[in-house]
């Protein structure tokens, strides 16, 4: 178990260094560093693998998308917009926990990486007036940013999951949905201990408060509105002469981008914006700090995947004899853990997940399907690399032990109702 145990020791590093006050992008850094030592790879080879990764084309889609995505968020923030969609959101749904959560969940309708940081701002604003610390209000935003993520079709790992199992998407989110039920469920344990004004209802709201909310709302549509065409306009296009990772990029990030983009313009329109408010965006030190930590957390992924390191992690489980049910659990776990990607764990454990569940005479493979996402989302969710993760605790000023605090009971009880969906699904099924 040499491979899992270097790749914890790499996580260690990172979350000591984090904890001693030293700059999260550095510390990452750092862990990739000491990752790439314990995994035998040379001060030559680690050299190249560093800067490598920072202009890989994956790595560069993600900084386009972070840097666009920030820049709307700030720009919805100077003109007002923001605070426009919170007062509207706090009178609509009346409680102030119930639009805490529901603004990061409409968040998470939108497939973009590190999207937490689009909707901290907006709990942030839901819970003004409440003396809530901003580990509980990372958690909160964390949590329910990725309700939606082991269903909803937009996201590339429910895309890849149904490929791979050969699924259509009605056949798919049937057996998943329940998973986000119970992702919700689960959440409500967050707000344990909150001050009852949180959960007090206020006035009825006033009419017409839902069309105004739409409209102060209308740049998130217009994202999702914009990336569906891309979607599959892009996929049209003539890639065949770039390289294979290039394409493969323009395939993923190139729909969102143009969503956030045309977002983005819409609400310079919406709000008149003029030149001087963009000046006082770009001279935001948070952004080019954000961008740091992202090229951080993609040298750290590119590292492990130089090394092999999920590969040699399930060789070492098959190699020692882990029971099917243990390997469709733990591969999918710590596949997540490893990369912090939905579209990672599924492209490294279920290929060698669903090879197991073929090897089992008799069986059908929805319920292993939905106990193998379940493991690797919650794999995902625990990961100190989720790019979620890191920008939420950055945006709240705090770190990744006071938010694991808030998230691992309600990791805990998902867990709990995901093998009970499991064992139900099973004896039903393949009885």
């Amino acid at each position: 178990m040499t491979s899992l145990l270097y790749t914890l020791g790499a996580f260690a590093i990172i979350l000591l260094l984090a904890r001693s006050k030293v700059p999260l992008a550095a510390a990452i850094i750092a862990g990739a560093v000491a990752a790439g030592v314990m995994f035998g790879m040379g001060p030559r080879e680690l050299a190249a693998a560093v800067p490598s990764a920072a202009i890989q084309p994956k790595a560069i889609g993600l900084v386009v998308i972070t840097l666009i995505q920030l820049v709307l968020s700030a720009a919805m923030e100077v003109a007002g917009q923001m605070e426009r969609i919170v007062t509207l959101a706090k009178a609509f749904f009346r409680r102030p926990a119930v639009t805490m959560a529901a603004l990061p969940a409409m968040i998470g309708l939108l497939p973009m990486p590190g999207g937490a940081l689009f909707s901290a701002p907006m709990v942030e604003s839901a819970a003004a007036g409440q003396d809530i610390k901003g580990d509980k209000l990372s958690a909160i935003n964390y949590w329910f940013r990725h309700i939606w993520e082991h269903w909803w079709p937009l996201y590339p790992g429910v895309l890849l999951a149904m490929a791979l199992t050969a699924s259509d998407f009605g056949a798919f989110a049937a057996f998943q949905i329940p998973l986000g039920i119970f992702m919700v469920t689960s959440g409500l344990l967050i707000f344990r201990r909150t001050h009852p004004d949180l959960r007090a209802a206020g006035p009825p709201p006033p009419a017409g408060i839902r069309r105004k909310l739409l409209w102060a709302t209308s740049s998130i549509w217009i994202i999702i509105l914009v990336w569906i065409p891309c979607a599959f306009g892009v996929k049209l296009l003539p890639l065949s002469a770039l390289p294979q990772t290039t394409a493969d990029s323009i395939v993923r990030f190139g729909p969102i981008a143009g969503g956030l983009a045309a977002g983005l313009i819409w609400t310079v329109f919406l709000n008149r914006m003029g030149g001087r408010a963009f000046a006082r965006i770009g001279s935001r030190k948070s952004i080019y700090a954000m961008i740091a930590l992202v090229i951080s957390v993609m040298i750290f992924q590119h590292v492990l995947e130089k090394a092999d390191a999920a590969p040699k992690i399930a060789a070492e489980l098959a190699a020692f004899n882990v029971p099917p049910l243990l390997a469709v659990i733990i591969l999918p776990a710590i596949a997540g853990m490893v990369t912090g990607l939905a579209f990672g764990f599924v492209g490294t454990s279920f290929p060698i997940v669903l090879g197991v569940v073929a090897a089992m005479p008799g069986v059908s493979i929805r319920p292993y399907v939905a106990l193998a996402y379940a493991c690797g989302h919650l794999g995902m969710m625990l990961s100190p690399i989720h790019l979620c993760y890191v920008v939420s605790n950055r945006y709240f000023k705090t770190s990744f032990g006071p938010v694991y605090k808030y998230i691992l009971l309600p990791a805990a009880m998902q867990a709990l109702l995901a093998g009970i969906y499991f064992v139900v699904l099973n004896a039903v099924m393949n009885r």
